[in-house]
């Protein structure tokens, strides 16, 4: 499989923190992604050239407005993004491991996710019955979702070591920051497993990727077996390659 990258430009929000975010860097990005991207037009009268590429990933975790606009602008290409595909693994692990209907197994997952306005933002997406975002409904989100728990430092800051010009108290080195997100990713996942019906904890942000290692280390800590971790990015990869090779 061969990746492309396509990041935010100079004036997209450095950190999607909210909605608000998302849409900012959707009118940021979709015209120089669309000058880029064969297939892909927000002139929808223009007989562009096919795609150049057999799937979109939004690799942001959130019900974001580029997902249903560049599904728009390019119906025959699968796009999808982070939130959506690891609610659907996370569906299916639970389902094919027989944890639905297994007495006093878990049956949920619940998500780990970064600032804490995301707790609303993705449970909503999560129980809507329409509208960008998942959308399981009340009832498929009672059945399935345990909910969401935020470790408290927004996306952009949850690498402390990494230099950044957004944060300039921010430097090398800094392993009591990095000892502090640990903390506060395993604190959030503890708040998950206290439910007692959680059986697959979701990494609800790109910016947590690697960090599968201290949810499962909270997991072990708690003497826990079966839990399953789904790192979003690696679940929307999967999702769109096994849609792509199925020939789907």
């Amino acid at each position: 499989t061969e990746y492309t990258f396509f990041t935010g430009t100079a004036s997209a929000p450095y950190s999607i923190n909210n909605l608000a975010d998302a849409e900012a860097s959707t009118t940021a990005c979709l015209p120089l992604f669309s000058q880029q991207t064969p297939g892909i037009t927000t002139n929808p009268s223009s007989t562009n050239a096919s795609p150049s590429y057999d799937a979109n990933l939004i690799a942001c975790y959130s019900p974001h407005p580029l997902i249903p606009t560049l599904q728009s602008l390019s119906p025959s290409v699968p796009t999808l993004g982070i939130f959506e595909a690891s609610v659907q693994v996370a569906i299916q692990l639970l389902f094919s491991l027989g944890n639905n209907h297994k007495e006093g197994q878990k049956t949920k997952f619940g998500i780990v996710s970064t600032g804490l306005q995301w707790k609303d933002i993705l449970n909503e997406a999560l129980e809507a019955d329409v509208g960008i975002g998942v959308g399981l409904g009340k009832e498929g989100a009672k059945r399935w979702f345990a909910g969401t728990e935020c470790v408290g430092v927004d996306a952009g800051d949850l690498h402390p070591s990494e230099p950044s010009s957004h944060n300039p108290n921010i430097g090398q080195g800094e392993s009591k920051s990095e000892i502090k997100i640990k903390n506060a990713v395993m604190a959030a996942t503890g708040r998950l497993l206290d439910r007692g019906d959680v059986g697959v904890v979701v990494l609800g942000c790109a910016g947590m990727v690697g960090m599968e290692e201290w949810v499962r280390e909270e997991v072990v800590r708690r003497g826990l077996k079966g839990v399953r971790v789904v790192d979003g990015v690696k679940a929307g990869v999967s999702v769109l390659q096994g849609l792509i090779r199925g020939g789907f």
